[in-house]
């Protein structure tokens, strides 16, 4: 019966505090339809992850992976938001941004968010960005499939590659072939990013009701988990774990969204090196001997050692 109150409590504290996230969006794109001053700007990224942290570390009695999830929606909404402002204002921050920024041969605000927070920010954090502050993924986790049934076999983690290509590919035409100029942000800027983002949740959303996995997105078709892999193979903060506490009932496996094999690293006296670790921590809050913690190092990662999920054998007809 308590546990019952409780869960009832933690949903209601959830929902209001939700509530009052997409309040203070809805309140900023409002008042924001003009130049917003940069204090502005940054205080309202600032305050979010301070409330989503603070809420992370006191609301203690909501298991990890609900105030993860929180957390999420309360960055990766203001992120969303002041990335919308900036599109309106400054520049485009949809990755064909960033291609386009490239062909102007400028540093402008699209390289340097992707230098920050997609090439340099994982070497030392590793894709902590897709764990706690991913716009897209904020709606994708509040999905229904809680449990990933394991990766699809094959190469499906090459579409997000052939994501990439057609994107700079789209650029490209753009910009040689038809003279097209995105200038500096504006109403265009803000069109194509909010259309962007639309078929990234339609696609999304789709694949996730498809494969039954909340995270399939991630896995085989985000463009911007190319540069986030590449970079995250050397980040120094990564998942390690004592192989002498681990009592291999893989019970972490079976929560982590990205389907790593997290037992097999341990038995080799390594840490978690597969680049499509997200530092969730769902494995080390869940790990029943507390064998695992988060710690950095030097080691080059890559090795990827994933679960599959084992389609049914096909039904032959005589």
């Amino acid at each position: 019966m308590n546990a019952g109150i409780a869960i009832d409590r933690s949903k209601r504290i959830e929902l209001i505090v939700l509530g009052l996230a997409l309040a203070g969006l809805g309140f900023v794109a409002w008042r924001c339809a003009g130049v917003v001053p940069a204090w502005f700007y940054y205080a309202y990224i600032v305050a979010s992850v301070a409330i989503g942290l603070t809420l992370y570390f006191t609301l203690t009695k909501l298991d990890q992976p609900l105030r993860r999830r929180l957390v999420l929606f309360l960055i990766g909404s203001s992120l969303f938001g002041a990335a919308a402002l900036r599109d309106m204002i400054h520049a485009l921050f949809q990755i064909e941004g960033l291609f386009f920024d490239l062909m102007t041969g400028v540093l402008l605000a699209a390289v340097i968010h992707y230098l920050i927070a997609k090439l340099l920010g994982p070497l030392l954090f590793g894709r902590v960005w897709c764990g706690w502050a991913c716009w897209t993924a904020l709606l994708l986790d509040q999905l229904p499939f809680k449990r990933s049934p394991g990766r699809r076999p094959g190469r499906w983690g090459a579409l997000r590659y052939a994501h990439f290509g057609l994107s700079l590919g789209l650029v490209a035409l753009l910009w040689y072939g038809l003279g097209y100029r995105p200038g500096a942000g504006g109403p265009p800027a803000l069109a194509w990013f909010l259309a962007g983002n639309a078929l990234y949740y339609s696609a999304g959303v789709a694949l996730a009701f498809a494969l039954k996995d909340n995270r399939a997105f991630c896995k085989y078709l985000c463009p911007v988990a190319v540069p986030l892999k590449l970079s995250s193979r050397f980040a120094l903060l990564k998942v390690k774990g004592d192989p002498q506490k681990c009592c291999e009932r893989r019970v972490c496996e079976k929560v982590c969204p990205m389907d790593i094999r997290i037992a097999d690293y341990l038995q080799r006296g390594e840490r978690v090196l597969s680049t499509e670790c997200i530092l969730c921590q769902a494995c080390i809050s869940v790990c029943p001997e507390q064998a695992l913690e988060l710690s950095f190092g030097l080691d080059l990662g890559g090795k990827e050692r994933l679960r599959e999920t084992k389609l049914p054998a096909p039904t032959l007809r005589g």
